[in-house]
């Protein structure tokens, strides 16, 4: 069995930027920062939706597990759907 690799703060922060990216390019209209219940509280007060220029960057600054957060970008689509 293998054993999990913390992965170092710019490996995740590259995997972050590439993931808002992708969300940039598609039919999202803003970005919002989603967050686990277990999250520390410096990414639980950062949860929420933001317009692109205005999100800041995961793992965010001051993250109790920076190589190990779980905050993440997901796309905003309020201009589409139902």
């Amino acid at each position: 069995m293998a054993i999990a690799r913390v992965k170092t703060i710019e490996e995740q922060r590259a995997e972050q930027k590439a993931a808002l990216e992708r969300i940039r390019n598609g039919l999202a209209t803003r970005v919002r920062i989603l967050v686990p219940l277990n999250a520390c509280p410096v990414c639980r007060a950062h949860e929420g939706a933001y317009e692109f220029d205005e999100v800041p960057e995961l793992p965010i600054e001051g993250c109790s597990r920076p190589g190990e957060c779980d905050a993440v970008y997901a796309p905003v689509l309020d201009l589409f759907g139902p």
